[in-house]
């Protein structure tokens, strides 16, 4: 318990006072966005030498899942001022913007509803909640009124993020939101997940951790899914997903979802549908493989990747939540809930935006990941119908240079553009913090 005492003399001598966690300038509340569903907000201020922070843009990141918490995993384990273990991050995009971590839907995180008949079902009723929140936040901070807005959107998030950028232009062109939305990225996002799915075998094949006969397998069970998707049994369709993962991992001898090069740890074999479903749903929750207890991990590592812990123990007194809440509790419902759209698409999403405004569009993906792979994402990319669809295609794909290293590419044309980014799986701002500046700077000119 010593490790523990040293992060509460640590939490109690860094001035976390009540209504502040950390030194950084900050701000955080709930909206309530409809009858029964409370989400929750976390704002960062900029630390950048500017005479007014709101001269820096203002950055939403969304979390995946659907489930995961942006306060929490977003923030400790990405590109917050403080990561797990309480220390100042280097990287911190706060350096840079004014960061606005959001616990969505509603659920998640320390958002929650009073009854789970109102959670969320469909990406649309997400994105309604989100313009909801947005009308909130500006209120509580008129500041931000006509300030760039970006969306970054990771994994599930990517796909929440389209719905709301539809929402959010419909509500500034009426009039009823003081937000500028400029941007939405997309990272490693769950856009075409039949696509995703499709691809796992050939990639795997291609870097040598399944042979032909287990691609085949893995293929098979893929195939599957996509048949139940499109005679719209929907619901089935995400089990067969969940039963094509475990087929993965026992071909693979249990690859890393999140990054196909990082070293594998041996586990129990699951056998049935409802038991794959469950690892599939804490996978995507807890934007990490589920790994099986180990009794030589040490009691610091026990602590400091216990996000339950920090956001409970810590996190939760500091910022006055609400005693009933309790962060995550609501989580499985949340993924349960949206379990018939999980494998449904949002191209036509990203056409429309394309087609009817001038927000820019980016693609970024980290090309070792394989729950989201870059494989399955060209795919649908190669197949959206726009103006520039052409033109697209026909543009060169340059290189990604930061300090004389070669960190991925990219390629562009009018409002759209896709990078690829090297040394990077699921989480590329958390994998490779200098090719993230490059899709970071194209976008806002910050970075």
């Amino acid at each position: 318990m010593k490790w523990f005492y040293s992060i509460l003399i640590l939490t109690l001598s860094s001035g976390y006072v009540v209504g502040q966690f950390g030194p950084f300038k900050q701000d955080y509340g709930y909206v309530n966005v409809r009858e029964g569903a409370h989400m929750f907000y976390w704002l960062f201020y900029t630390t950048a030498d500017v005479e007014n922070y709101t001269d820096r843009p203002l950055v939403v990141w969304l979390q995946g899942g659907p489930g995961g918490s942006s306060t929490a995993i977003g923030n400790f384990e990405i590109l917050g001022p403080l990561d797990l273990s309480l220390q100042e991050r280097n990287t911190t995009w706060v350096k840079n913007f004014n960061v606005l971590f959001v616990d969505n839907p509603v659920g998640t995180g320390f958002s929650y509803v009073d009854d789970l008949k109102f959670l969320t079902v469909t990406n649309d009723e997400i994105a309604l909640d989100f313009v909801q929140l947005m009308r909130g936040f500006f209120n509580n901070h008129p500041e931000f009124n006509g300030v760039p807005l970006y969306i970054y959107g990771q994994s599930y998030g990517g796909k929440m993020a389209i719905d709301m950028g539809i929402r959010m232009n419909e509500a500034e062109k009426a009039g009823t939101i003081g937000s500028n939305l400029k941007g939405i990225a997309m990272g490693n996002a769950w856009i075409s997940p039949v696509d995703a799915t499709l691809t796992w075998g050939p990639l795997l094949l291609a870097a040598g951790l399944v042979d032909q006969e287990g691609h085949d397998e893995i293929q098979a069970a893929a195939k599957e899914a996509e048949r139940l998707f499109n005679v719209g049994l929907y619901y089935n369709s995400t089990s067969q997903w969940s039963a094509t993962q475990q087929v993965v991992l026992r071909r693979s001898d249990n690859v890393d979802f999140y990054n196909i090069l990082t070293k594998r740890v041996s586990r129990t074999p699951i056998d049935t549908l409802s038991d794959a479903f469950e690892f599939s749903r804490q996978m995507m929750i807890q934007n990490a493989v589920p790994e099986p207890p180990s009794e030589s991990e040490s009691e610091q590592r026990l602590f400091s990747n216990n996000l339950s812990y920090l956001m409970n123990s810590l996190v939760k007194p500091a910022l006055n939540i609400p005693q009933h809440v309790v962060w995550g509790s609501q989580a499985t419902p949340v993924f349960n809930y949206l379990r018939t759209d999980f494998m449904k698409p949002v191209t036509d999403g990203i056409e429309k935006l394309l087609n009817e405004t001038d927000i820019i569009l980016t693609k970024y993906n980290g090309n070792l990941d394989l729950i989201c792979d870059t494989p399955g994402q060209i795919l649908w990319v190669d197949r959206l119908k726009w103006p520039g669809a052409e033109g697209y295609k026909k543009a060169p794909r340059h290189p990604i240079w930061e300090n004389d290293k070669l960190e991925g590419y990219y390629k562009s044309y009018g409002n759209f553009r896709f990078f690829w980014i090297n040394y990077a799986g699921h989480s590329v701002p958390r994998d490779n913090p200098a090719g993230t500046n490059a899709f970071l700077r194209d976008m806002t000119s910050f970075g």
